[in-house]
């Protein structure tokens, strides 16, 4: 019941649409009630008595009427729908935006199918009930409880004895509506788990050619899809059971009435009018109950649907802008780690080991600073705390002498050019791309960044040039490609922080050392940091720090950790082994 008031919060701004819409309905359901009552009069005030006069007015009036419900049918229509969509809108705008806002906290655990899934089939059912089923359920027991009152004035005792089968019916219905539920409950979750096997496909469909195992992700998929298939011919079991039995009860229903009714007229107690009527209205009582086995299913389907999506609207934030943080106008990029400590959101900080562990150091402004480690030795988390992409365990980090916390979120992230180790690039155009962060940028402007990314005379030689459009993740270059308009984008946004995530890893050797000469302009009164695993992509740093199992263990020039026999110097060793055989 509180899924259903809170869906309702969504149809309030609709309330003019939704108004006229019962109104419609309303009117539509008193036609329906009164039409019977007509053909009652045209028996026995106009064939029984001859009088011609009387069935034409008649039959005039009751066509009349029909053609005003049709009229009101269409206003019906367009606003529930105009309902339906509009709680679509909005459901789909906030739940958007909210995904904007979750951290990498969340998407750490959350799987890209169940979202798309909640964002669409979730979001759908949920319009059905509230644009079509609810006010169809509404509909029906209006007609119910109308027909019924019209049928009891007329004849209450026929009308008494013909309900003797709707208990059967509702029975029918309660224990459908008990049993639907939690089908459709399996029906939401395994739609989920097949649309991320199918995105999962789909996203990594080159590893799967390369490694050859297109019959393995088959077998995957159709795993998925069986049990998909399973679970809807589950519920749809319930619905064959279900309404052919209530199709059965309804029946009996129309035969006791014609049975009952033929009787009282026979012994004088009921007009053939009457009768003709009770004939009509007796669908009156058997459609709502009827159709209520459908719009409970599509009822079953919202309350089971609707969840999985307020369960990602109500995920709290994690890592917030301050209600009034600091700007970062002027920012220099004096940057400081204090006893930092870092733990992911799933990890009990009372028994698992932190990622970060009593990290300290300064870096002044313009600074250049490798970060070197092992992989899993925390260097990325390292960095996503600079950004504010995680927030801090324990210590705090300090830009300018002012906790990341009570920045402003957006401008500390514009203020930090982060080029990260998967290249992600958008299906559109490579100006488009590259202008990303800045999307007022000049041409001038652009083919400068891409100039110092080394890749504007790639771009000239393409057909199309910048306008060039790249398929979805950069489809249509190379890995080195990629890495350079990623790299290329982060120098468009002239911020002064640079992060450097293995941001030369995919090119090669000649092509790295030019983008360092040329990044070194650029990196002029900047602070940079270069998370690398080659040293030759740190060659031009002022300082080199070292983490190792989530400790600083070293930390120091690049002599001066030539030097030592640590990490950096086995490093350099096996580095220098491979380069000589």
């Amino acid at each position: 019941m509180k899924t259903l008031f809170r869906l309702m919060i969504y149809v309030r701004p609709s309330a003019k649409w939704v108004a006229l819409a019962v109104s419609v309905m309303i009117m539509g359901t008193l036609i329906d009630l009164i039409a019977p009552w007509l053909l009652r009069e045209i028996f026995d005030e106009g064939i029984a008595k001859r009088d011609m006069a009387v069935v034409l007015w008649l039959t005039l009036a009751l066509a009349g009427v029909q053609a005003v419900k049709s009229a009101g049918m269409f206003a019906q229509g367009y606003s529930q729908e105009l309902v339906g969509q509009n709680v679509v809108f909005r459901l789909r705008k906030e739940l958007y935006a909210h995904l904007q806002r979750l951290s990498f906290s969340y998407y750490d655990r959350a799987q890209t199918g169940q979202l798309m899934s909640r964002m669409t089939g979730d979001i759908e059912a949920v319009k059905n009930f509230v644009g079509f089923g609810a006010m169809n359920l509404f509909a029906g027991m209006l007609t119910f409880l109308g027909t019924i009152i019209f049928m009891m004035s007329m004849q209450w005792k026929v009308t008494v004895i013909s309900l003797v089968t709707i208990p059967f019916i509702l029975f029918v219905l309660w224990r459908f509506n008990d049993k639907v539920g939690p089908a459709w409950s399996n029906i939401r979750e395994q739609m989920g788990r097949l649309t991320t096997t199918l995105q999962e496909n789909i996203s990594g469909i080159r590893v799967v050619k390369s490694f050859a195992t297109e019959k393995t992700e088959q077998q995957k998929f159709a795993e998925r899809n069986e049990q998909n298939f399973e679970t809807n011919m589950e519920r749809a079991k319930l619905e064959a059971k279900a309404f052919p039995l209530m199709g059965f009860y309804g029946g009996l229903t129309f035969v006791l009435m014609i049975w009952i009714g033929a009787i009282f007229v026979v012994r004088g107690e009921m007009s053939l009018g009457t009768f003709m009527a009770f004939q009509w209205y007796t669908w009156g009582i058997i459609w709502p109950l009827n159709m209520l086995g459908w719009q409970i299913n599509i009822m079953q389907q919202a309350i089971k649907a609707a969840p999985r999506v307020f369960e990602v609207l109500d995920t709290p934030v994690d890592v917030v802008s301050p209600s009034v943080g600091v700007p970062t106008t002027g920012m220099k990029g004096d940057v400081v780690f204090e006893n930092v400590r870092f733990y992911f959101a799933d990890q009990d900080p009372a028994s698992d080991q932190p990622v970060l562990h009593d990290i300290s150091f300064r870096v002044k402004q313009g600074e250049v600073v490798g970060v070197l480690g092992s992989t899993g030795s925390g260097k990325s988390s390292l960095i996503g705390l600079l950004s504010r992409f995680y927030d801090v365990s324990g210590g705090r980090v300090a830009i300018d002498g002012v906790d990341v916390r009570e920045y402003e979120l957006d401008g500390l992230r514009r203020s930090i050019g982060i080029v990260p180790q998967e290249t992600f690039l958008f299906s559109a155009s490579i100006r488009d791309n590259i202008a990303y962060g800045f999307p007022e940028a000049t041409r001038e402007q652009i083919e400068f960044a891409a100039r110092k990314a080394q890749i504007h005379a790639f771009i000239e030689g393409l057909p199309d040039g910048y306008d060039t459009r790249i398929g979805e993740r950069g489809v249509g270059l190379s890995g080195g490609q990629r890495q350079r308009v990623a790299l290329a984008r982060a120098i468009l946004m002239d911020p002064p922080i640079h992060v450097l995530d293995e941001a030369t890893a995919s090119v090669d050797t000649a092509t790295e050392s030019a983008i360092h000469v040329a990044l070194l302009e650029v990196m002029k009164g900047r602070t940079t940091f270069i998370i690398a695993q080659r040293l030759s992509s740190i060659q031009h740093a002022d300082r080199i720090i070292v983490l190792e199992g989530g400790r600083l263990t070293e930390q120091g020039t690049h002599k001066e950790l030539n030097e030592a026999n640590g990490f950096f110097r086995q490093l350099f060793d096996r580095q220098k082994q491979i380069a000589h055989s």
